[in-house]
């Protein structure tokens, strides 16, 4: 039977490791409270390590999850933006037509622009009636477009 103020093993949720902690309190002669001797947290006894929680292998992705997914992969794809822009600025048939780019025109993939701030860029895909992605020489990014 332990004591109050007596040491006892304990799963330490701060140190992540069974170490000795001090008895703070006992409820109906089992013990409920202690102290790390090591880092000096107090928290609720627990005996030993908690056990790990299952991996939920085929669990489906949150929105957030989603979302930060996408995100992730489109910085992998932005860090790889100046060497797909001078692929394709090298590849670029000289004769193909360069349209300034002006948020009131439509375009379409492929299509060649010339923005005022962001130079040349290529259309890499239409996102939705109103957006499109353009590959510039530093980045992917989302354009406006068809906008009366």
């Amino acid at each position: 039977m332990s004591v109050i103020g007596e040491n006892i093993d304990a799963y330490c949720l701060k140190c992540k490791l069974v170490l000795a902690h001090v008895i703070m309190f006992k409820v109906d002669g089992a013990v409920n409270k202690v102290k790390c001797n090591t880092c000096g947290a107090q928290h609720k006894y627990r005996a030993k390590m908690p056990a790990a929680k299952k991996s939920a292998v085929n669990k489906p992705l949150t929105l957030k999850e989603t979302i930060a997914k996408r995100a992730a992969a489109a910085k992998v794809e932005a860090n790889n933006a100046p060497m797909q822009w001078d692929l394709r600025n090298r590849s670029m048939d000289r004769a193909a037509s360069v349209k300034d780019y002006s948020i009131h025109n439509q375009y379409r993939a492929r299509d060649v622009v010339n923005h005022h701030s962001f130079g040349l860029g290529f259309v890499e895909r239409i996102v939705s009636d109103k957006s499109m992605d353009v590959l510039f020489s530093d980045a992917v990014k989302l354009m406006a477009m068809n906008i009366s």
